[in-house]
């Protein structure tokens, strides 16, 4: 009867161990992420050249609007080829209001909303 006790005190410390290790691991993993994305968002903020929208057009095409110093213009991006298609007037752009931005339980209710529909 004495080691079946032991037994189970040492998996359930065996238990505990694991899971303690685990949310550690999880943590650690959720801190260099958000290093990593903080990092390459000051790297691509700290230049001339910003990415203002990008729309997916087909597997692997898109189309990018970027502002580079105070104009705007529009390219194609392909797998191996990119191409400038024009200028763009700033006043034909739609602002995005940041107050708008939804939080993430609200984009996803309406997803599963609109699944059932």
């Amino acid at each position: 009867m004495i080691l079946l006790s032991t037994s189970t005190i040492s998996d359930i410390a065996q238990l505990f161990t694991v899971l303690i290790i685990f949310i550690a691991v999880l943590v650690i993993t959720m801190l260099c992420t958000k290093w990593m994305g903080n990092f390459q968002k000051a790297q691509s903020s700290s230049g001339s050249a910003e990415v203002i929208e990008t729309v997916r057009l087909a597997p692997g095409k898109w189309l990018q609007i970027i502002r580079i110093g105070s104009k705007v213009k529009v390219i194609a991006v392909c797998k191996d080829t990119v191409t400038y298609l024009g200028d763009v007037d700033e006043s034909d752009l739609k602002a995005e209001d940041p107050a708008e931005k939804k939080s993430f339980s609200e984009v996803l209710s309406k997803a599963f909303t609109e699944k059932k529909d």
